[in-house]
C-alpha cells in the first residue's frame, strides 16, 4: 500500500482531529467535514444503529448537491465499537470513482472512529466489545483474573487447572485480541 506524503499528512491530521475530540458524543457533527476533505468527497453520511435500544441516528454533510439524480460513487467503512452499536460512514463523490488508495485511507479511519465512539458510549454500553465476544467463556474468566493481578499459578489453583493450561488459554486470548501480553490484553478489553 503506497500513500503520497500529502495523503499521509492529511490522514494524520484527520486522525489527530478525531482523537482530539473533547466531546465524543458530538463526533459526527464535529468531524464529517474533515473526513470529507480527506477523501475529496462531495458528501459524507454517518449512520449509527443501536441494536438493543432499536434507535437509528443519521448525520449527513454535503459539499454540493447530487448531479442529475446520479447516486454517485461510494466508499464506506463499518465500525462496531460495541456489540450493540453499529456505525457506517459512507463517502460519496459525483464526479469520479474512489481509487484503491482512497479505499485504503478510508479503512485506516476505522480504529480512530471506533476509539472515539467507545469513549462516547462507554457509560451506555457496558457489554463486551466485539473482540471480547470472540473469546470463550473460559478465556474471559481467565482474562478477568489476569485483570485482577493474578499470576498463572494463582489462576490455575483457583480454577483447578494446570498452569500450562492457563498459559495456553492466554496464548489464544493474545492471538484473538492481536496483542503481545497480559497488560495489552487487559488494556484492550478495558478500552
Amino acid at each position: 500500500m503506497y500513500f503520497s506524503l500529502r495523503t499521509v499528512r492529511q490522514l494524520v491530521s484527520t486522525v489527530d482531529t478525531i482523537a482530539g475530540i473533547t466531546a465524543p458524543e458530538r463526533f459526527p457533527e464535529s468531524c464529517l467535514a474533515v473526513m470529507c476533505d480527506l477523501l475529496a468527497a462531495d458528501a459524507v453520511t454517518y449512520h449509527e444503529r443501536h441494536l438493543r435500544a432499536g434507535t437509528v441516528h443519521r448525520v449527513e454533510f454535503r459539499r454540493c448537491p447530487p448531479e442529475n439524480g446520479f447516486p454517485g460513487h461510494r466508499a464506506a467503512l463499518s465500525v462496531q465499537p460495541y456489540a450493540d452499536l453499529h456505525v457506517t460512514v459512507v463517502f460519496t463523490r459525483w464526479s469520479r470513482p474512489f481509487t484503491d488508495v482512497e479505499h485504503d485511507v478510508c479503512a485506516l479511519l476505522r480504529e480512530p472512529i471506533a476509539s472515539v465512539l467507545r469513549r462516547a458510549y462507554s457509560d451506555r454500553f457496558v457489554g463486551p466489545t466485539p473482540a471480547d465476544t470472540d473469546l470463550t467463556s473460559r478465556e474471559r474468566q481467565i482474562l478477568r483474573l489476569v485483570a485482577r493481578g493474578r499470576t498463572n499459578v494463582a489462576i490455575a489453583h483457583e480454577l483447578a487447572l494446570s498452569p500450562r493450561t492457563v498459559a495456553k488459554h492466554l496464548e489464544h486470548v493474545y492471538r484473538k485480541l492481536r496483542v503481545d501480553g497480559r497488560a495489552a490484553a487487559v488494556a484492550r478489553i478495558l478500552g
